[in-house]
């Protein structure tokens, strides 16, 4: 590349860049006005205004950490398109905007943790910023097993020329996090602090959206009860399992497994509050921009009709009567909301068990091309003590169809593109490594492979 092409690539950056920030910049603008107007027209107060600052920041900064991770994984256009979508996301505009709710701090924050941990190479800050980030809002913590997991399985299988620095990269992360921890909830457990107290206005009944309304009756017996009750650690074992196990065949896949994890208990769960919904809202668009389009649409209907800023709504912070269902077009939606819940979690398992097998088939065929180059034949006495497996044939695993974030490249597998066709810039089988969403990296694009893979004889 000349130094004119190079140019041309680092005045386009800057240019997605700002337009990126200028846009978050001006839907934290209209956030404030608008939650200022609402405050001088309901005889507010300036603290009101100042309580809603930090999800609002913290919006921003999500938009802008989207950014970052994307811009090395997917076409600069791809990277910045989803980091507007992210800001003017309705979902939290309603969530940050109008309610300053913490959910959309604690987001950020475990998304900076991931930034830290896997592209910056700063364990330490990050087991600290997942710390303070779970003191925000617990439910991070769900997100803890897939960090340590894509560490340790990097360090597993020797990814890197030394191990060690993996497994000293382990150490450090889960050292800050147990430290910080500790520092950070034994005090308030000891001594019964009032921030761990129930949100005010929370109410201990179930959510008052999701499938288990449609039934038209309490949702306190029968297998909803149970799944809101005694089965609540089982659905978040069902949602943290399968991520783990795709960060452990994909290390890299760490910010789409995340997603995947937060979707999961609205999706497996029988009825949630509107505030939930804010969870899958800034993770998505790091594994599927299309269908977290469509879920910022149907949630973000969904928390704009149901919003207590109307003053008609669901309460946000906590459930409703056992009894109470909701009426026709508040259940409707919220109906609408989990059918795309749900259709993008069975496309996400989906996605991990085709990644897993096709991981697996690809660690069996580099022991066979090892113990080939190794000297021994294939087949032989010596190759099955060794477990080596005859895969000479061809290594290519069956196509699959896959959302952005799918089937990654791997050897002997063809890469997939920004668009989800499968190959590089000019249609031709990429052999390009993992990336953090399932796409090829691409930086500012994708290029065609200048190598074809040869078997050993």
């Amino acid at each position: 590349m000349g130094s004119f092409e190079r140019f041309k690539t680092k005045t386009h950056f800057n240019s997605l860049k700002r337009l990126v920030g200028v846009t978050a910049l001006a839907a934290l603008a209209v956030k404030l006005l608008t939650v200022a107007l609402a405050t001088a027209a309901g005889g507010g107060t300036p603290l009101d205004l100042l309580a809603r600052v930090p999800a609002n920041l913290a919006d921003v900064g999500s938009a802008l950490l989207v950014f970052e991770v994307l811009r090395t994984r997917r076409p600069l256009q791809l990277a910045a398109r989803s980091a507007i979508l992210v800001a003017v996301s309705p979902v939290l505009f309603v969530a940050s905007g109008i309610h300053g709710d913490s959910a959309g701090v604690a987001v950020a924050l475990l998304l900076l943790a991931l930034y830290l941990l896997v592209d910056r190479d700063a364990p330490l800050v990050a087991g600290i910023v997942l710390a303070v980030a779970s003191r925000v809002e617990p439910m991070v913590l769900l997100a803890a097993p897939v960090a340590i997991a894509a560490v340790a399985s990097a360090a597993a299988g020797g990814q890197e020329p030394d191990p060690r620095a993996r497994r000293s990269r382990l150490v450090h992360f889960g050292g800050a996090l147990a430290g910080a921890l500790f520092a950070a909830w034994v005090p308030a457990l000891a001594w019964g602090w009032d921030s761990l107290a129930p949100a005010p206005g929370g109410a201990s009944g179930p959510g008052g959206l999701g499938p288990g309304w449609v039934l038209a009756r309490s949702l306190d017996h029968g297998l909803a009860g149970w799944l809101l009750g005694p089965g609540r650690p089982m659905v978040l074992a069902a949602a943290v399992m399968p991520a783990v196990v795709w960060v452990r065949r994909r290390p890299r896949r760490v910010y789409a497994a995340v997603g995947l994890l937060l979707l999961a208990p609205l999706a497996l769960g029988p009825a949630w509050s509107p505030r939930d919904l804010v969870w899958p809202a800034v993770f998505g668009y790091l594994g599927d921009a299309r269908w977290a389009s469509i879920y910022a649409v149907a949630a973000g209907a969904t928390v704009v009709w149901t919003s207590t800023w109307w003053g008609t709504g669901l309460p946000w912070h906590g459930g409703v009567a056992p009894g109470t269902v909701p009426d026709g077009a508040m259940a409707g939606l919220g109906l609408v909301t989990w059918v795309v819940l749900a259709s993008w979690l069975v496309i996400g398992w989906r996605t991990v068990t085709v990644e897993s097998r096709a991981a697996a088939e690809a660690g069996t065929a580099a022991e066979s091309r090892a113990a080939v180059e190794a000297g021994v034949v294939v087949g032989s006495p010596a190759a099955v003590e060794a477990g080596a497996v005859d895969n000479r044939g061809n290594l290519a695993t069956r196509s699959a169809t896959l959302p952005p974030g799918g089937l990654d490249a791997s050897p002997g597998h063809a890469g997939a593109s920004g668009n989800g066709s499968a190959g590089s810039g000019n249609g031709s089988a990429s052999s390009a490594g993992d990336s953090g969403d399932g796409l090829a990296s691409a930086g500012e694009g994708t290029s065609p492979s200048r190598g074809s893979l040869s078997l050993p004889t």
